[in-house]
């Protein structure tokens, strides 16, 4: 959902015992996106413990941090323990220690898959965004076997109607120097035209796998 002091974000909201977890716990920057959070499946418990990343402070974690949490399964129970966050200003109080949370199991799973699976919180732009994600993650050699990798895919931050895929091109170093490889980023924007999301994504899936990246380079842009 929109974050109603920044609506041009779209972030995770959490509750625990109907109170937000991230504005009272971080309050640095907002949760994380769904796309970060439930789309790549990072909630989701199993008996290996996992730390995720759920907020990062808005210039950027190695400035002002980021708010951490370990999620594991320990029976019929989840529970979210060992938080990392920053320490506040030495001018702050001390912040309160976080305490460990335990869900019941089956519920936990059960919120989890719920919010996985609404889209009703999504518009035509953002879906078509998911949908590309989603496909990339399900097909990665469309990517891999021209040494690309998928960037960061959403909406325009300009124009809320517009699907913007980055993808990173792996480039040797410039002539006469040495050194690790480079990147070379470019965005690839795609307009709301009417058709369905899921046509729209679609299409551009075909696009790579049919023309590849550098078809898609040479029309980097609108397309």
């Amino acid at each position: 959902m929109h974050d109603p002091v920044d609506p041009d974000i779209v972030e995770t909201r959490m509750l625990i015992d109907g109170r937000l977890l991230v504005p009272e716990a971080f309050g640095r920057g907002p949760t994380h996106a769904p796309e970060y959070l439930l789309d790549s499946g990072r909630l989701r418990a199993t008996d290996e413990p996992r730390e995720v990343q759920l907020a990062e402070a808005y210039c950027s974690e190695g400035c002002c941090g980021a708010l951490h949490v370990t999620i594991r399964r320990d029976g019929d129970h989840v529970v979210w323990s060992d938080w990392r966050r920053p320490s506040p200003p030495p001018s702050l109080l001390p912040a309160r220690e976080l305490p460990e949370y335990r869900f019941e199991a089956a519920a936990y799973d059960a919120e989890i898959a719920r919010a996985e699976n609404d889209h009703s919180w999504t518009w035509p732009a953002r879906r078509t965004a998911r949908l590309i994600a989603a496909g990339l993650r399900d097909r990665p050699d469309l990517l891999t076997r021209w040494d690309v990798e998928p960037g960061w895919v959403g909406t325009d931050f300009r124009d809320r109607d517009l699907t913007a895929v980055s993808l990173a091109y792996r480039t040797g170093p410039a002539a006469g120097q040495s050194g690790e490889d480079a990147w070379q980023y470019v965005m690839w924007y795609i307009p709301e035209d009417g058709t369905a999301p899921e046509d729209r994504a679609a299409a551009a899936l075909h696009r790579l796998a049919t023309g590849g990246p550098e078809d898609v380079r040479r029309g980097a842009g609108r397309g």
